[in-house]
């Protein structure tokens, strides 16, 4: 018995560490790019180990505080949002002027949509400041239009940052869990403070569709017709990026789990038309080759793969494979986070790596896998707070609910 005990507490121990150690890593790969790029090299290398430093700490208090079942007061929740409104109150102004650098140009992609759909014109037809193409679907477009409407696009983000606040306090047992995740990957995570505080919406996506897909999962519990609008707010959430459509595989995975082959065939036809509903009418009267177009300007990106290796088909069909192994293990919504956060890493990490190291954008590129770090780190976070402490009593019951 005691052997036995004793290969249990090691396996806990490695389990443990290998967590510790993903977080650290997902902060650093999302992180190093701008800090190397406002520092100095030394000043960086300590900030960074500093950054990581901070969170292996707040991941050992945090075991301990989780194990004396104390959750923690939602004062700690206002301050933190309350600092994420004032870093934005006073950094957004300055994106505004771009003095630091050319600055992000996503806000100004859904103000010229949205301008554009105001002057019945086609919205991909325009530029942003950067000359860029309007990337946002029309879902995105939809979402921002009533903040549009009053004249501040940007105001979108503290109302899915409240949000998913809410969610993120709900989806972890415990609130110190919560709270060092949006600490972390919010605040001192300069990309993605950087994305919230010039306006954009690359976060806001995340936040709502992972709002979106937790409303659904915990509709399928009730009645039908309470399903149905959590379904039509996940098809209007999966038009906002082209990225986000592959969470649909292991959803319908997880749906097939939990209820039958009718329901489910019902809710994701609602899903779809709700998606559809939003999407291809921006695209008329040429839906289908217009949405390709649309969908065909991320291929620019994809220049520095070899072309022989086909990454245009061969990166989705690789994504979608991930995808569908969803369906021979038992599903849940951090296992749903896990696999989206694979699922985008395919699809967006070799581009960035390709473009990192030819075209010398770093700081810029390595902001897209802010999808993949948060949907990994959901997932992490929820299996270290589970982690049963070292009785032997305890430890097949709590393996066994992960």
């Amino acid at each position: 018995m005691g052997s036995l005990y004793g290969t249990q507490k090691m396996n806990l121990s490695i389990r443990r560490s290998l967590l510790i150690f993903s977080i650290c890593a997902a902060w650093a790969l999302i992180s190093s790019a701008p800090i190397f790029k406002y520092l100095t090299h030394g000043k960086a290398i300590s900030a960074m180990l500093l950054g990581i430093l901070f969170i292996a700490l707040g991941m050992y208090w945090l075991e301990r505080l989780n194990q004396q079942q104390r959750q923690i007061s939602t004062g700690w929740f206002l301050l933190l949002f309350l600092i994420l409104t004032t870093a934005f109150a006073v950094l957004y102004p300055i994106s505004l002027k771009h003095t630091l650098n050319s600055g992000s140009d996503r806000e100004d992609a859904l103000r010229i949509e949205l301008n554009a759909v105001h002057h019945h014109q086609y919205p991909y037809d325009t530029h942003t400041f950067l000359g860029n193409p309007p990337t946002p679907l029309p879902g995105a477009v939809l979402l921002a239009a009533p903040f549009f409407a009053f004249g501040h696009i940007a105001w979108q983000n503290f109302l899915w940052l409240a949000l998913f606040f809410i969610f993120t306090i709900s989806f972890f047992r415990y609130r110190a869990t919560a709270l060092l995740f949006l600490a972390v990957f919010l605040l001192l995570a300069p990309a993605n403070l950087s994305d919230f505080t010039s306006g954009g919406d690359y976060l806001t996506n995340f936040f709502y569709l992972a709002i979106a897909v937790a409303l659904f999962i915990r509709s399928l519990d009730r009645t039908f017709y309470v399903c149905i609008p959590a379904a039509l707010f996940l098809g209007v959430t999966l038009s906002s990026r082209i990225v986000y459509a592959l969470i649909l595989i292991p959803l319908l995975a997880l749906t097939l789990q939990r209820t039958s082959r009718s329901r489910t065939i019902a809710l994701f036809a609602i899903i779809l038309i709700a998606a559809a509903a939003i999407t291809l009418p921006v695209f008329t009267p040429h839906a289908f080759t217009h949405l390709l177009q649309q969908l065909d300007q991320n291929a620019s990106k994809l220049r520095y793969i070899p072309s022989a290796l086909h990454p245009r088909w061969t990166l989705p069909v690789l994504a979608v494979i991930v995808a569908c192994t969803t369906f021979l293990v038992h599903m849940n919504l951090p296992r749903i986070f896990l696999t989206l956060s694979i699922t985008s890493f395919v699809m967006l990490a070799p581009f960035v790596i390709a473009f990192s190291l030819h075209a010398k954008k770093l700081s810029y590129e390595f902001s897209y896998l802010s999808v993949c770090v948060l949907s990994f780190s959901l997932w992490a976070l929820s299996r270290y707070e589970r982690l049963p402490v070292c009785a032997p009593h305890e430890l097949p019951k709590v393996h066994n609910r992960l």
